[in-house]
């Protein structure tokens, strides 16, 4: 398993230049904001006679690390019984090392997990089941929403909690106002079909000669963006990667394969998009692209660079409405000294209940009705019109890990999976729509067979 994804996101806060010194974030906060910040939290629940450190790995190295820093800060400022002690970890290592901390007896006591991709680390005992040390903390998962709980468990394996979920994310449309005012258009109707998305796009596309110099839609030939762009189109027009008892792959093959044509005619009929992008972040944040479907990891490095733009819902391009979910979250790993558990369950307790700062500045929406249900959740942090939609859009984000032990070849957002892989060959031209439609199957109903 690997975190191509985190890679991904964190490199574009770099390329774009908002990217922070790594392992320095722990400690760059001073003291006195760290006191201040912890006056807004609530007050730590137990004390000890000795201190407790847990160490903590994180791979969040850009501005979303600067914020769970804050948090980490404010923690550590309100608790003189249990103190956090964070490393960050380059995303491209911190399985490997995980693993290797489980196996030698020296793993960190908690760190970020994606849910619903663990089924083998679930298997192989490398992160903890919590069910029990949720009751016996007083954490309230009644509070938290029905799908983060849903996505935290896992079950071929007793239904276990094996993740206390922070935030919730899908995809949105980013969209460049300036573009928007040079096209005539309004972004406060935002296109939500496939006429009206088309029209858009044609609208704020440039070309070079033959060649598109900006595109309407931001799309890549290879890597992540065509295949999470297949993934949804491909839910919206009503194919499923899974039947719901997990029996059969790839129910309604002909539809996956019109989104699949549909990627394609992004480039090669309505000249929309162009494959030569290869660094997609930068390239939108440098105005080569007009619209951008990603995630709500961009929102802080766009706002620092000084980004003109808005955040509009996913257009609805099928018959079916579908987003892409994905969960964060908190996740224990094995220990030696099984009494730290309770201690590591505290802190994701307290870092959980003070969850605001992190789901409004942060990164994605709060998986907490309380925070949801605030009055300043739409006015604290970032704007809402470049954060609302991201929030607004978990009404229909179900497109979740396939939970099997093979989690990853489902996964649509992904680089360098299998199904990246075979997307990437068709956007190529060295396989067709046929061969891959053919191949995803295969592959997935083997999966499903292993169970």
């Amino acid at each position: 398993m690997t975190n191509k994804r985190t890679l991904n996101r964190r490199q574009f806060l770099k390329n774009i230049g908002v990217a922070t010194a790594g392992t320095a974030i722990a400690t760059a906060l001073p003291a006195v904001a760290g006191a201040q910040a912890a006056r807004k939290f609530y007050a730590p629940t137990l004390l000890r006679q000795t201190t407790i450190e847990l160490n903590h790995w994180s791979w969040l190295v850009a501005s979303d690390g600067e914020v769970w820093g804050q948090m980490i800060e404010a923690f550590n400022a309100a608790h003189t019984d249990i103190q956090i002690k964070m490393d960050v970890i380059n995303p491209d290592d911190i399985n490997t090392k995980i693993l290797a901390g489980v196996a030698a007896g020296q793993a960190p006591d908690f760190g970020w997990g994606t849910g619903g991709l663990r089924s083998q680390w679930v298997a192989d005992g490398v992160v903890v089941p919590m069910d029990d040390l949720i009751a016996k903390s007083g954490l309230d998962l009644t509070d938290f929403t029905e799908s983060s709980l849903r996505v935290s468990r896992y079950p071929k394996f007793n239904n276990g909690t094996y993740m206390i979920p922070m935030d919730a994310m899908t995809l949105a449309m980013e969209v460049n106002l300036d573009h928007v005012a040079e096209a005539g258009l309004d972004i406060s109707q935002p296109p939500n079909s496939n006429e009206a998305l088309l029209e858009w796009a044609k609208a704020m596309t440039k070309m070079d000669g033959d060649k598109v110099s900006r595109s309407g839609i931001m799309m890549t030939g290879s890597g992540v963006q065509p295949t999470v762009t297949w993934g949804i189109v491909s839910a919206q027009m009503g194919f499923k990667r899974a039947s719901d008892d997990l029996k059969t792959a790839a129910i309604n093959p002909e539809a996956g394969a019109a989104a699949m044509q549909w990627v394609l005619d992004l480039f090669d009929t309505h000249k929309v998009s162009t494959r030569d992008v290869t660094d997609r972040y930068k390239a939108f944040g440098t105005g080569e692209g007009s619209t951008f479907w990603t995630g709500p990891w961009t929102i802080a490095g766009y706002i620092e660079q000084g980004l003109n733009f808005a955040t509009v819902p996913f257009p609805q391009l099928g018959p079916e409405k579908h987003g892409y979910f994905e969960l964060g979250g908190l996740e224990m790993y094995a220990q030696q000294d099984t009494g730290r558990y309770e201690a590591t369950m505290e802190a994701i307790k307290w870092l959980s209940d003070n969850s605001f700062l992190w789901t409004t500045k942060g990164r994605g929406a709060a998986v907490r009705n309380s925070i949801l249900s605030r009055e300043d959740y739409q006015t604290e942090g970032h704007p809402w019109a470049v954060r609302g939609a991201f929030i607004d859009g978990m009404e229909v984000a179900d497109l979740a890990p396939i939970p099997v032990l093979n989690a990853d070849d489902f996964e649509i957002y992904s680089g360098g999976n299998f199904l990246a892989t075979t997307i990437a060959a068709v956007v190529a031209g060295e396989k067709t729509i046929d061969q891959m439609m053919t191949e995803v199957a295969e592959k997935w109903q083997a999966d499903l067979d292993i169970g």
